[in-house]
């Protein structure tokens, strides 16, 4: 026992080394990314260099975190200060990452001129007394209706009312959007038993820090509902779960896999209530827009769309199976297996506060490997609450490696080469099939039953 104790380090020498884990990560944010935005084209591929180096300090750190499950105020205070300041720093930085908030903004405003979002795209004439030098030329798909769901544009309604055509304003509301994930993060480790500096698993990403507070992408405004709604779920408060489930998919769809999760044979008051709130934010919406209220959403599924795509790729293309018809009959295939998996998990699903965890780290693990369309490298944040909550060593490489799909945009036209998207895919999924293996489960009921056997004999029951 002597042993084992004397090969973790002391409570001063971790706090030592996770400072200094943090000032070297925050010069990265800092003066690295400065200097990723002064290299014009190659800024992409610089900065998935840059990206690498913060997740090899990240892991790092939370290796020596995870080491160490005492309690410690100090240590949690050095994360969560320098999770926020990781993200501050980047605030003001130049858009780099991706575009997409300045469709954001534009929706905002076009709401604000009161007009339904979803009836014109911005290239319409319509429009054209609503366009600046600023916005307007940085949007990408001009010519395509919006893609986002009723949760969000009503969001970009209200952050423009307070603070109109402002990307730092958004930035912070997304960081704001952070500060809830993290704080319900640590009442949910605080439920299971977990350390609470465990939650250095998401602060100190570089995923989160780089797509929230960098990109501003709205992911991360819904995260905040999918965590309370698991808090409720675990209570047993069925119908509060349903809303803010529903919130989260009205906010961004995917989300309702959850459904499948968490939703109890014979009980209908989750799926009703979230139903709800997304038949209502569509209804909103509806007037004045009609059937285009879907936006682009129904031409997202086309191949022009393909971005980073994970196993249907290694299906298809990988072993020389091109075409639409190759294409169309992987993707159904695979939904249907989705399907197959979800339904399972919902049939299998039990009471206790760590099945309800891993029931939805298990709904999420599905979604994520096998969607048939583009991942791009935010499409992933979502599971990281999850991988906070329950370690993964799979999830954990692929936040990290998921970022190599920028070399798509660095290398244009030659577009994303096979070694990255092999190095991506395949360690997730060998160590996807050794966690299984290990617990000697199938894939679909592996999430669920580990999360139970870390259940603290003194978490409370719904």
């Amino acid at each position: 026992m002597r042993t084992e104790t004397a090969r973790v380090p002391g409570s001063a020498t971790v706090r030592a080394a996770i400072a200094g884990i943090g000032l070297l990560s925050l010069l990265g944010y800092a003066l690295g990314f400065r200097w990723v935005t002064g290299q014009g084209s190659e800024g992409l591929a610089a900065y998935v260099v840059l990206f690498v180096g913060l997740f090899v300090l990240y892991l790092a750190a939370v290796w020596l975190v995870l080491r160490r499950r005492a309690p410690d105020r100090v240590l949690l205070g050095i994360i969560l200060g320098g999770g926020l300041v990781f993200r501050l720093v980047l605030v003001a930085t130049p858009v780099v990452l991706s575009s997409d908030i300045h469709r954001y903004l534009w929706d905002g405003r076009v709401q604000w001129a009161g007009i339904n979002p979803y009836r014109y795209p911005p290239a319409a004439e319509e429009l054209a007394a609503l366009r600046d030098a600023q916005v307007h030329p940085q949007i990408n798909r001009p010519t395509k209706r919006t893609v986002y769901p009723p949760g969000m544009e009503a969001l970009y309604r209200v952050v423009f009312g307070l603070v109109p055509d402002s990307i730092v304003a958004w930035r912070l509301f997304i960081i704001a959007g952070e500060v809830a994930t993290t704080a319900l993060l640590l009442v949910l480790l605080g439920r299971s038993g977990a350390p609470a500096a465990t939650v250095i698993v998401y602060a100190w990403a570089p995923l989160a820090v780089f797509e929230g507070a960098q990109a501003g992408h709205v992911d991360f405004a819904m995260l905040p509902f999918v965590l309370l709604a698991l808090f409720c779920r675990q209570e047993g408060r069925m119908t509060l779960s349903g809303l803010s489930l529903g919130v989260a998919v009205a906010m961004k769809l995917y989300p309702a896999v959850l459904l499948f999760a968490w939703r109890r044979r014979g009980e209908w008051r989750l799926p009703l209530a979230c139903g709800a709130v997304v038949a209502a934010g569509y209804l909103a919406y509806l007037p004045g827009a009609g059937i285009t209220v879907l936006g682009f959403l129904p031409e997202y599924f086309g191949s022009a769309e393909d971005f980073n795509i994970g196993l249907r790729f290694f299906l298809t293309d990988a072993v020389g199976l091109g075409g639409e018809v190759a294409r169309g009959t992987v993707m159904l295939l695979l939904c249907l297996a989705l399907l197959a998996v979800l339904t399972r998990l919902s049939r299998g699903a039990r009471e206790d506060p760590a099945s309800v965890l891993g029931a939805g780290v298990a709904a999420v693990t599905a979604y994520l490997v096998l969607i048939p369309t583009a991942m791009h490298a935010w499409y992933a944040v979502w599971i990281l609450p999850f991988i906070t909550l329950r370690l993964s060593p799979a999830w954990l490489w692929f936040t990290g490696a998921v970022a190599l799909s920028y070399l798509k945009y660095a290398w244009q036209p030659a577009g994303m080469p096979l070694w990255a998207r092999a190095l991506e895919y395949v360690p997730l999924y060998a160590l996807l099939i050794w966690e299984w293996a290990r617990a000697g489960l199938s894939p679909a009921t592996v999430e669920r039953t580990e999360a139970t056997a870390h259940l603290s004999p003194s978490s409370p029951q719904p």
